[in-house]
Parts: C-alpha cells; sequence; structure tokens
C-alpha cells in the first residue's frame, strides 16, 4: 500500500544531467520504501513568469492560465517534495527559479488570506533539496538554499534535507562520484522513513 506521494521537481535544461542522475537515485531510493513518485522536468511545462500584480492576494489563485494550474494541486497533493536544479550564478536554474516565484499564490493564501489549509492546521510535508555546481566556491549554495527554503515554506513544505555536491560541471561527470550516487539512494529511503515516522 502506498501511503507517501513524492512530487519531484528537476529544474535543469539538460535531461539526463547531473542533478537529473542524482534525483533519479534519491527517488529509486524512496520507491524502494514504497513511496509513490509524481515527477516535473520544469522545462517541460509552459510556465510564465509572476507578473507581481498581487491579484492572488484577493483569493489565493493566480490570473495566468498555464501549466502552473495543474502543478498547484500536485504540490498540495504531496507529502515529500524534492527539489533538484544545478546552481546558476549562484542560484537555482532559471526555468526553476519562475515556478518558484509562481509560488506567490500560494504564500498569499497562506500569509494573506490565512487559509486554514497552509496554516499550522494544515497538511505536514518534507522537503529536500538536489545541487551540483561547477566551482568550490564556499557560498555557492547559500542563494539556492534560502530561495527553497521560502520556496517551501509557502506551502507548509519543512525543509528536511539537502545533497549538494561541488566541481560537477560536464554532463555525467557525477558518475565519476560514486559515493554521491549512493548519498542520493540513501536520502531517499531515509526521507520516507523519516516522513513515516512524523507522521
Amino acid at each position: 500500500m502506498v501511503d507517501v506521494n513524492i512530487m519531484a521537481l528537476y529544474g535543469s535544461p539538460r535531461q539526463g544531467g547531473n542533478t537529473g542522475l542524482l534525483l533519479d537515485e534519491f527517488l529509486k531510493g524512496a520507491q524502494d520504501e514504497g513511496a509513490a513518485v509524481d515527477r516535473l522536468h520544469i522545462h517541460d511545462a509552459a510556465i510564465s513568469p509572476c507578473r507581481g500584480c498581487l491579484a492572488c492576494f484577493q483569493n489565493g489563485q493566480c490570473i495566468i492560465a498555464d501549466d502552473m494550474v495543474q502543478i498547484y494541486p500536485r504540490l498540495l497533493d504531496a507529502d515529500i517534495v524534492v527539489l533538484a536544479s544545478p546552481i546558476y550564478f549562484y542560484g537555482v536554474a532559471g526555468a526553476t527559479k519562475i515556478l518558484i516565484d509562481r509560488a506567490q499564490a500560494l504564500w498569499g493564501r497562506k500569509y494573506k488570506l490565512n487559509d486554514p489549509t497552509l496554516g499550522k492546521e494544515g497538511k505536514k510535508r518534507t522537503g529536500f533539496f538536489i545541487s551540483v555546481g561547477g566551482t568550490r566556491g564556499q557560498k555557492m549554495f547559500e542563494g539556492a538554499v534560502l530561495t527553497v527554503k521560502y520556496f517551501f515554506d509557502a506551502f507548509n513544505v519543512k525543509y528536511g534535507g539537502e545533497l549538494l555536491i561541488r566541481e560537477v560541471d560536464g554532463k555525467g561527470d557525477i558518475l565519476k562520484q560514486p559515493q554521491a550516487l549512493v548519498d542520493a539512494f540513501t536520502a531517499g529511503r531515509t526521507v520516507v522513513r523519516e516522513f513515516r515516522c512524523e507522521s
């Protein structure tokens, strides 16, 4: 019986990239624990940037009629949300940031309209962040991690962990770090187990 549903957001523009390989292993670990996976390659979706119109503060609904209309309920139905994006200029990849910005509608429901389903009594979710970057920069992931934490907060997702790998740039470079793939698989299993224990 499936009792844990995962929404996996793959944010790299590159199919089969390093971040995607890590996400695949994470999801294998999660499925090994019996979780069901709903996967979205963000670049395959038609998502327009947030217009900053704040119309969502009136009724919690975004006025832009694009693929986010179907993505919002998928995010809200998930028990675990895993976001995987490479680092671009010390932040998440562009299409990933566009999706994150469109979570303004969820933020508005939670903080402006006091929607009880997104308040303290609402459904609790767990989140995990996977990222790779091409340099050794010590602060390379800081901006992205902060962005992802605030994205998760908009719809009651507790930041439950991360897998951040430096010096991974060329396609397939992560395969030279087999331990990272093992760590991703283990993280998938662990996040599902911990969610069950906390539920």
